[in-house]
């Protein structure tokens, strides 16, 4: 066994990063001791050249030799968890220790997140920063821990499908929120509420400072996912989220989604289109694409 932690003798927001390279079969019981250690977010990787396609379950991966990767609150006891992680994979697998900074994004993040043009009238822009065009209607967002900054295809492409809509006065789901890019900008282009859901924490977190810099905070609620009312219907449903996930959660969103409303998937490659056609057998989907990522927008049914 080997593991060192990086020198960090600044007193700037941190964290700490655990990583650990294991076979498949073991990857699945390291990851179950890294969260119940408290971990914040896990990540595996391909640790060789195994390269694996999306499929209807993602969650488990299945390359030969993975690598996983746990963040972890900077107080943390770091030997306490080398200990129980080295006694569930055992001495053989080298466990690395570092700390890494929180990026300070009105530093560092001018130049990576310029603003970014979605269509001819709407713009994404971080808080350092106005659209160009003073006419447009433009974002703030925040770039940080939690995804959608407005530069990545799939993100774009949901929010072409948002603006095509007549949101006055409609619901929105957003699925998967992330930033709450796709919930704000819902609320900016007319909706009357929208609901944000996500698993992490963080992305809750990012969604609801994103949506008081846009001053729509007020119609919106943020749910952690699977705290989320049965009984919710919204007029307009959004995933944009991996392929796998999203034909796992077909019923879901279309439970969520009201008789007559419009259901948007995206984080699908255009190679996956079939499969997550298939999912949604009720809908009859329109499909736009971006370099390699399409959206599909359908119709359900009225009941």
């Amino acid at each position: 066994m080997s593991h060192a932690v990086a020198a960090n003798p600044s007193t700037e927001a941190h964290w700490l990063r655990i990583a650990v390279t294991v076979a498949h079969e073991v990857a699945g019981r390291a990851e179950e001791a890294l969260e119940a250690l408290g971990a914040l977010a896990i990540t595996r990787t391909d640790a060789g050249n195994s390269p694996q396609f999306d499929g209807a379950t993602p969650g488990d991966p299945r390359w030969p030799l993975q690598t996983l990767t746990a963040v972890f609150d900077p107080h943390t006891d770091i030997t306490a968890c080398t200990t129980t992680l080295i006694s569930v994979i055992g001495k053989t697998s080298p466990v690395q220790i570092d700390r890494f900074a929180d990026q300070d994004w009105e530093l560092s993040g001018r130049t990576q997140f310029p603003p970014v043009r979605i269509s001819d009238k709407f713009w994404v822009c971080p808080p350092w920063q106005s659209a160009p065009d003073p006419d447009a209607l433009s974002l703030t967002i925040t770039p940080g821990l939690a995804f959608g900054t407005g530069t990545h295809p799939t993100t774009q492409l949901c929010l072409v499908a948002l603006e095509k809509l007549l949101l006055e006065g409609r619901s929105v789901l957003d699925w998967g929120c992330g930033s709450g890019i796709l919930a704000v900008a819902a609320l900016r282009l007319g909706a009357a509420h929208a609901t944000a859901v996500d698993l992490d924490p963080r992305a809750l977190t990012a969604t609801q400072d994103n949506a008081e810099r846009n001053g729509v905070s007020h119609a919106l609620s943020v749910i952690e996912a699977g705290r989320l009312s049965q009984t919710l219907r919204s007029d307009i449903v959004v995933a944009n989220i991996l392929a796998g996930t999203v034909m796992t959660l077909a019923s879901t969103l279309n439970h969520h989604l009201r008789p007559g409303g419009t259901l948007i998937l995206s984080g699908i490659l255009a190679a996956q289109a079939d499969r997550v056609r298939a999912a949604f057998p009720q809908y009859n989907f329109d499909l736009s694409r971006r370099d390699d990522w399409i959206v599909l927008r359908g119709q359900r049914a009225l009941d």
